[in-house]
């Protein structure tokens, strides 16, 4: 289903000539997990990495999906990127919030 609703955003974006981001390489999601692992001490779930393999994070309508930070990145994205690392150790300044991945 959100394959088919993503679908629909690239086609929106389209008319206005805009990319959605692609998605992130078997290296990019290596070094990311590599990253997540050291900077928030926990391991992705498999089904978020299989998102970004599809797309790399996108903001569109009030949704915001983290993606892997611009750094890790091989080629620039298409569209600006809020990285999961970076968003999460803002949200971590709350010591109560570490309990949750945003």
């Amino acid at each position: 289903m959100w394959k088919e609703r993503l679908e629909e955003i690239r086609q929106e974006e389209k008319r206005y000539g805009r990319d959605i981001n692609c998605g992130i390489s078997e290296e990019e999601a290596g070094t990311f997990i590599k990253a997540v692992k050291v900077e928030l001490g926990i391991a992705l779930p498999e089904e978020y990495l299989k998102i970004l393999r599809t797309i790399n994070g996108i903001e569109y309508n009030g949704f915001i999906l983290y993606g892997v930070d611009e750094p890790l990145l091989n080629e620039a994205p298409n569209q600006h990127i809020n990285g999961l690392i970076d968003c999460n150790k803002v949200w971590y300044e709350n010591e109560w919030q570490k309990q949750y991945l945003f």
